[in-house]
């Protein structure tokens, strides 16, 4: 395996040069005639230190940034059991029906990312059907604010807005005002413009369907899921950020741990594991004596995940052979509201992590009763740690034209950060946009009401209220995992609009032009 291969090529690297630092310290060596090592540098300089960039942290925490995950991707294309980190159950809506043909195989280079907001947004001139690229958008996010005024919208957003809020009182006003829109939309346009045709499109279903669901069609192969989420992964940081700090401080919790247990909610193709595989590889006080991975299925794995599964372990097993690290994955397959404890196996002697990357979403509903149930189980394993990922934007315990207007908002980031990576005319965006958003604004705004809903999402505030109910803690990221995500972004030839905010509760998120899209935590 390619990967394995420069996985040993880094070790010996790393070995040479650990010989060739001994060898200059020896030289350099005046106080005895006998060389000692130096002392531990952390704990020298600890205090001394505060900026995570003035000194190297102890190399026990360091995740290896030369992981080519993209390369582990390459051996999924073509495996037929990829999920992308946006992707979630087909959907039985012929999307590609009502929305276009299908494009040509595709190559994204572009992710989802917010706009900056003007607090003050200055009066919108007259109608342009063809707006400029780099016009604001001034759709509320927050479900605790108000809907923007018309006057302070673009004209695209503002008859969105006005369709949405006219769709249950007056649905054939709504659908007049929605065939007023079409004309200024297009997948091929301005930022404002796409998002603008992919709500449109939502909103057409929303407003000629009744209690059924669209008629069943065909959806968007596994092949064109990965090379979209490959084209998306090797263009913007999401998921290689969200990856990097769970890992990070799944490093740090477990540093002296021989026997490692992670219980992985949401496990799809090990993308994640990999580069942790090798980090505790290189580990300098050792190698653990045990790695157990335990992995319940993302829901994007269909109602029979055990394909996907299997192979995910076999690839993590073969992986780990080539580290010489004792690896075991357990694929746990018992529905997510039957699981307790017993449905894991746990020795005593093991430090437990539970990572639940981008998963717990899935169950978010009115109550949060599902969410609550899998919380309290995580925390009857006793975990020395929890990373907890998921999106920034509230689109669930609200209404629909609340729920309409903080979608909105959230997509148009989204296509605004795609905007400087991928052409316009670029088909690789048109079908990234398509197979891997289009779905999901269908899901969260284009259901008829008493249709489940599908596509929810919470804002960092309500996670930390669910997880605190619960009786984790959160546990702040260390000054070198930040540093860590922040190097991510500079080695990557990402915008300069990304950026990281780290919030006093412990949350970090990635940001576009200020604007928070996605939320990682850590808790005990």
């Amino acid at each position: 395996m390619a990967i394995a291969q420069q996985v040993i090529a880094q070790q010996q690297q790393q070995h040479q040069r650990q010989q060739q630092e001994q060898f200059h310290q020896i030289q350099s060596s005046t106080a005895s005639a006998s060389w000692a090592p130096p002392p531990d540098h952390q704990s020298a300089f600890a205090s001394a230190f505060s900026d995570p960039f003035s000194f190297p942290p102890p190399q026990s925490f360091k995740l290896s940034d030369e992981f080519d995950s993209d390369e582990w991707m390459d051996s999924l294309i073509g495996s037929g059991d990829l999920s992308p980190l946006f992707a979630d159950p087909p959907l039985s809506t012929d999307l590609d029906r009502l929305i276009m043909p299908r494009g040509d195989v595709l190559t994204v280079d572009q992710l989802p990312q917010p706009v900056k907001r003007d607090k003050e947004p200055e009066p919108e001139p007259e109608p342009d059907p063809d707006p400029e690229p780099n016009s604001k958008v001034t759709v509320s996010c927050s479900s605790s604010q108000s809907l923007p005024s018309s006057s302070s919208s673009h004209p695209v957003l503002k008859s969105l807005l006005d369709c949405a809020r006219l769709a249950g009182s007056n649905p054939d006003l709504a659908i007049k005002t929605l065939d007023q829109t079409r004309p200024l939309v297009s997948k091929l346009g301005y930022p404002i413009q796409r998002v603008g045709f992919y709500f449109t499109e939502a909103l057409s279903v929303r407003l000629t369907s009744t209690t059924s669901p669209p008629p069943p069609s065909s959806s968007s192969s596994s092949e064109e899921f990965t090379l979209c989420y490959k084209t998306l992964n090797d263009a913007c940081p999401y998921s290689k950020f969200a990856h990097l700090t769970a890992n990070q401080a799944i490093l740090e919790a477990t540093e002296s741990a021989t026997h490692i247990h992670i219980i992985d909610f949401g496990v799809m193709q090990g993308i994640q594991w990999a580069a942790f595989l090798q980090a505790l590889a290189t580990r300098p006080g050792g190698k653990p004596t045990r790695v157990r991975i335990s992995g319940i299925p993302s829901p994007s794995l269909g109602s029979s995940p055990i394909r996907s599964l299997s192979a995910t372990g076999n690839r993590l097993r073969e992986f780990a052979e080539l580290l010489e690290l004792n690896f075991e994955f357990i694929p746990i397959l018992t529905p997510v509201d039957q699981l307790t404890v017993s449905a894991f196996r746990v020795d005593v002697d093991e430090c437990i992590a539970v990572n639940f990357m981008l998963d717990l979403y899935h169950l978010l509903d009115d109550s949060m009763e599902r969410v609550q149930y899998v919380l309290r189980v995580a925390k009857s394993l006793n975990p020395e740690v929890v990373t907890l990922g998921e999106y920034e934007a509230n689109l669930n315990r609200v209404g629909f034209v609340n729920r309409f207007a903080n979608a909105l908002s959230y997509y148009c980031s989204v296509f605004e950060s795609i905007e400087p990576a991928m052409a316009r005319d670029s088909l690789e965006r048109v079908e990234v946009e398509r197979v891997l958003f289009g779905n999901r604004i269908l899901r969260a705004v284009g259901l008829a009401e008493g249709i489940e809903r599908t596509d929810r999402m919470e804002e960092s505030g309500e996670w930390m209220a669910q997880m605190e109910k619960s009786g984790f803690k959160s546990v702040q990221f260390s000054n070198y995992a930040i540093s860590q995500a922040k190097v991510l972004l500079w080695n990557y030839d990402y915008s300069a609009k990304y950026s990281l905010v780290d919030s006093t509760s412990g949350f970090l998120s990635l940001a576009w032009d200020g604007k928070k899209l996605l939320t990682v935590s850590s808790w005990r």
